[in-house]
């Protein structure tokens, strides 16, 4: 009897043990862990640390900050300036020319312009444009191909299609060398670059086989069906980066007076000491020059695997990476063949397998303790070996599922039910504890329903806010001081946010979105919004004293707010979700937000917001706007006060005027309404609605629009 029963106790452990290989390899392919997985790979990545690129190929002309300064035009540039900057690098010797700008749509406010460009493209046959792929919301699969225009692809110039995609975590890791459209495989921007630089791929297409992406003489590792995985160099701006108008600097080009320095073309003087420009430097020859941009308005950057880095100071820092980095990633990977490897699922579960037969032995054959040492022990050394091998042979081994299984294998089920308890308990008190009130966090505990995965479409308000000219302040403050003034900021618009029964949705770098009437309803959430967007504009003002005061920079900041019907809920994966609201409501609001730039103002609201609010606040009617990406248009209005507020007479006399001069706007009566609205300048000369809608009359007095002229202004910009 003994002997059965020592014979069957092992039996059973093993089978036990096996389900704890299964579990823990089937859980690491789940979103929680998935993410995870990725984190421990951006961790190797950092400590691996950066590659050397003293002999890269790629080599970016950035769009920044400094070239939207010193043009003559600000962004978004006349084509012209494209065909000169081509034309300069095309003078210096490169060998290709990549321009990751979307070029699909005539440039009609600089007449000419495009021709020129054209022009400069028919000459040349080094030079790959960008195109996009866009996905169908319904079936999420590729379905609206963006090529260039027309008219600059007629010749020897290609394209390749830019667009980027995040894994589960929102971070950019992967690159996508191919798409499939219809029948055809499109080439991505990389690989038609690629296509260019190398002789031997000059007549060559782009195939697939069961492991790689070939596009003679290179054999691309795949990393899923679609993409590469990108072996990053480094954080954002690793590779030389050159300044747009640095090259734009010759002696037929001239910038603003202060930065016009014809240095481009300048051969030098060797007898002074003085180096040649960059067309006689040589740094630009033989090589593939990127173009795209790295200002943070263009919405161009995005978080890759150094996001969060130690500068050469030593200081954390957090940077994204622009897009066009990305590429210059991508490029060098292949250009390299330093591809990242790793091993097939069945090579993961037969690693599984051995671990989790260690601890089995050490619990079999060692004490409580004694065993619990080793599984430490094994834990650490494999995780140093993972390192070690990511590190110095490119291979990827996986993190998630050998920890797993090695705490499935030691703990059992009881200690992970009770780990999988606190959890959730974890999640409760913490998910919302941070951005809504008190009564909200109530609610939630008192229904824990609320955070199942799911949506349920309900009327609602969002606000979306930002602050003005953000990356012109960034850039002037250490990040020390960047974060602490954010911080602050963020800190005193969140209270305001609670304080009026608010939300927050989340955060992203100094944008805040929030909703009003979620999770618990109550019928004043626009009100409520209303109130906090004003509140807020109050704060600052007494915030930019301070500011000022203490030497830093004035934050002002542009307030979206919308009302409509949305999906709220818990979106996302069954293990990862996020308490948020999507829908076309959704998106109005984000757009209003950018849209107060336009119009000099910064609270916008639209029209169900105001049919809501009206009695309430003190607004005036802006515009029928439609924004982008939608047809419908909608009327906004400025939000500028509530009714209790106390305002001059000349400032009532503004807006009753105002609303007149809308009125004879709209009813084309262009000099009647010219006349209202330079009454009203003179009475605030810095009011910035009642100039665009003067400037206005006199364009549509001397060009007055056709007779299905809807009043309707379409926002090219979001």
């Amino acid at each position: 009897m003994k002997l059965v029963k020592s014979a069957s106790r092992p039996g059973i452990l093993i089978s036990i043990g096996f389900f704890y290989v299964i579990a823990a390899f089937v859980l690491s392919f789940t979103g929680l862990f998935v993410n995870l997985e990725l984190k421990t790979l951006d961790m190797r990545f950092n400590l691996r640390g950066e590659l050397p690129l003293e002999n890269t190929s790629v080599v970016i002309v950035a769009i920044d900050d400094q070239s939207d300064e010193s043009t003559p035009a600000r962004w978004p540039w006349p084509r012209s300036y494209y065909a000169h900057i081509i034309k300069n690098l095309e003078e210096a010797g490169v060998a290709v020319i990549g321009l990751d700008v979307m070029l699909d749509q005539s440039d009609d406010s600089n007449p000419g312009s495009d021709a020129q460009l054209a022009k400069v493209l028919d000459k040349y046959d080094n030079i790959v444009l960008t195109g996009k792929l866009l996905r169908s919301s319904a079936s999420y699969s590729y379905s609206t191909l963006i090529p260039p225009y027309e008219k600059f692809v007629s010749g020897p110039t290609s394209w390749g299609l830019a667009a980027l995609e995040a894994d589960a975590d929102g971070f950019f890791r992967r690159y996508s060398v191919g798409q499939m459209y219809g029948d055809s495989l499109l080439p991505s921007f990389a690989a038609e670059i690629l296509r260019k630089f190398t002789p031997a791929s000059g007549h060559t297409s782009l195939t697939i086989d069961k492991d790689y992406f070939i596009l003679n003489p290179y054999h691309i590792l795949k990393f899923d069906p679609a993409s590469m995985l990108i072996n990053f160099s480094g954080p954002a701006f690793s590779f030389p980066y050159y300044s747009f108008d640095t090259i734009l600097d010759d002696k037929d080009f001239s910038l603003r007076e202060d930065f016009d320095m014809d240095a481009f073309d300048d051969p030098g003087n060797p007898a002074l000491g003085l180096p040649p420009g960059l067309k006689y430097s040589g740094v630009l020859k033989g090589k593939i020059v990127l173009i795209g941009s790295s200002m943070h308005e263009l919405h161009d950057n995005f978080p890759t695997p150094f996001m969060e880095h130690r500068n050469s100071s030593g200081q954390e820092v957090m940077a994204e990476m622009p897009g066009v980095e990305i590429h210059a990633n991508a490029l060098q990977t292949i250009l390299s063949g330093n591809y990242l490897t790793s091993l097939s699922r069945f090579t993961v579960l037969i690693v599984l397998i051995l671990l989790t037969a260690l601890i089995f032995l050490s619990t079999r054959l060692a004490s409580t303790l004694l065993s619990a040492g080793f599984g430490l022990l094994l834990l650490i050394t494999y995780t140093i070996i993972a390192a070690w091998a990511f590190s110095g042979n490119n291979l990827i081994l996986p993190v998630m599922a050998p920890i797993l299984s090695l705490l499935f294998a030691y703990t059992g089920f009881t200690v992970y039910s009770y780990f999988l308890s606190l959890q959730e308990k974890k999640m409760l008190r913490g998910a919302f504890a941070y951005y809504v009130p008190e009564s909200v966090i109530q609610d939630i505990v008192n229904n824990p329903e609320k955070l199942k995965l799911g949506g349920e479409e309900r009327v609602v308000t969002v606000m979306f806010t930002d602050v003005a000219g953000f990356t012109t302040i960034s850039e002037a403050l250490k990040p020390r001081e960047l974060v602490g003034l954010l911080n602050e900021y963020l800190t005193e618009m969140t209270d305001i946010v609670i304080k009026n029964n608010g939300v927050i949705d989340k955060y992203e770098g100094d944008a805040i979105m929030a909703e009003f009437g979620v999770p618990v309803h109550f019928d004043t959430h626009a009100r409520a919004a209303c109130s906090a967007a004003l509140e807020m504009q109050k704060k600052l003002r007494l915030m930019r004293k301070s500011w000022a005061k203490r030497g830093m920079p004035e934050l002002s900041a542009r307030v979206g707010i919308n009302t409509g019907e949305v999906i709220v809920g818990n979106m996302g994966s069954r293990d990862v979700f996020d308490y948020t609201v999507m829908g076309d409501h959704v998106n109005l609001g984000a757009r209003l937000e950018g849209a107060n730039k336009f119009y000099g103002t910064h609270i916008m609201i639209s029209e169900f917001t105001y049919a809501q609010v009206k009695d309430y606040f003190l607004t005036r009617p802006l515009d029928f706007i439609r924004v982008k990406g939608k047809n419908k248009p909608v009327e906004v209005f400025e939000l500028v006060a509530d009714n209790e507020t106390k305002f001059t007479d000349d400032f009532f006399k503004l807006m009753e005027l105002f609303g007149r001069g809308i009125a004879a706007y709209r009813n084309r009566k262009w000099m009647d309404a010219a006349d209202i609205f330079s009454y009203c300048l003179k009475l605030f000369p810095d009011d910035k609605p009642s100039e665009i809608y003067y400037k206005r009359c006199f364009e549509y007095q001397q060009n007055p629009p056709g007779a299905d002229w809807d009043g309707v202004t379409t926002m090219t910009e979001k």
